[in-house]
């Protein structure tokens, strides 16, 4: 699960589905995704997760502010805590710079900004805290 308390975000996370989601825009509701290649949350590098711009999923990260706490618990139990510390609001859908590798440990988040492929994307990078 991914929950960021402040902005009453807490949702189950799954393994995304590039054909699904990217190629065929059929990203299912009520899930964060994790995009396929990315580090898992906890290792070295940079996780990326996904979801919808919707209530009762990501539309709150659009009032994501540094500082904001992000928690991810992991199938064993285990609890990690993020802090937020970039917040990038209008990241052009061709720009997957967020998506790379990080030498370092993050979490990256997005959302878009509206409903067509081409609107920008809505990015949040925390870090451990």
């Amino acid at each position: 699960r991914i929950q960021i308390p402040r902005l009453g975000i807490d949702l189950p996370i799954q393994e995304g589905d590039l054909k699904r989601d990217v190629e065929g825009q059929r990203t299912p509701e009520g899930y964060a995704f994790h995009l396929p290649g990315t580090a898992i949350p906890g290792q070295n590098g940079n996780t990326f997760l996904y979801a919808h711009a919707r209530r009762q999923m990501f539309l709150a990260l659009w009032n994501a502010r540094p500082g904001d706490e992000v928690t991810v618990s992991m199938p064993d139990g285990g609890v990690l805590a993020y802090v937020v510390r970039d917040v990038l609001p209008r990241v052009a859908p061709t720009d997957l710079s967020a998506t790379q590798p990080s030498s370092t440990e993050q979490l990256t988040l997005q959302t878009s900004t509206g409903p067509r492929p081409g609107d920008p994307r809505f990015i949040v990078v925390a870090f451990p805290r």
